[in-house]
């Protein structure tokens, strides 16, 4: 069998197919490695490692790939794959959060779903092997362009997430050390200072004060010669 002929046969399509996904989802694991890197080094090395790990996988599957290599990539990238869903259930075994379970995102789905992708092919490539049949040069073309298709799509929305949750992490300057976003202000509204809440307010007393004593009656003066004056 011809060289050409031998790169149609199934498992080498199949294999070329997880090759693609492959360069995919380390594309995708490239892009969220700054976010994973801010919040926990060792976890921004694991991600850089993994990408690194599928991109020469990727380059070595692309040609005549020994059933080690496929071996290799069907078992790390189940591993990978069980990995994120343990974090997304479970919460991650180690770090600052674990047993905290990350949120899902399109990265993660992404990423996810090609390397289930490079499981199925290079699992199909590993088992069938020298048994394979030729494939037509047109079922070739039509299953590599389907896979450069999805590929593509996967990558465009898992780097655009990832590059977004990088963006978030480096912009958050107005969330609060919690995680709770802090409130903006507002240069119109004039705010009073606060009051502690179990601050007592004492009010004035409203006691009427006592009235004052009534002054008494007092005769007018008599005149000198002992007559009372009259008003005229």
């Amino acid at each position: 069998m011809t060289s050409r002929a031998l790169s149609r046969t199934e498992g080498r399509v199949a294999a070329r197919a997880a090759a693609t996904a492959s360069v995919g989802a380390a594309l995708i694991h490239f892009a969220v490695t700054p976010a994973h890197w801010g919040v926990w080094l060792p976890s921004g090395i694991f991600f850089a490692s993994i990408a690194v790990f599928q991109l020469i996988w990727a380059f070595l599957v692309w040609t005549r790939p020994p059933a080690v290599l496929l071996a290799a990539g069907v078992m790390a990238n189940t591993g990978f794959a069980v990995l994120w869903v343990w974090s997304r259930t479970a919460g991650e075994p180690f770090g600052p959060n674990a047993g905290e379970p990350e949120p899902v995102q399109a990265a993660g789905i992404c990423a996810l779903l090609l390397e289930c992708y490079i499981v199925m092919g290079a699992a199909w490539a590993w088992f069938r092997g020298e048994r394979a049949a030729l494939v037509s040069g047109f079922g070739s073309a039509l299953v590599l362009l389907g896979a450069n298709t999805v590929v593509a799509a996967a990558v465009t929305a898992g780097v655009a997430s990832g590059l977004q949750g990088h963006n978030h992490h480096h912009d958050g300057s107005d969330a609060a050390p919690s995680g709770h976003p802090a409130p903006h202000s507002d240069h119109h509204n004039h705010s009073e200072p606060a009051v502690p809440l179990d601050a007592r307010v004492t009010q004035p007393s409203t006691a009427p004060a006592p009235a004052a004593p009534a002054l008494p009656l007092t005769e007018p003066p008599h005149d000198t010669n002992g007559e009372h004056p009259h008003d005229e």
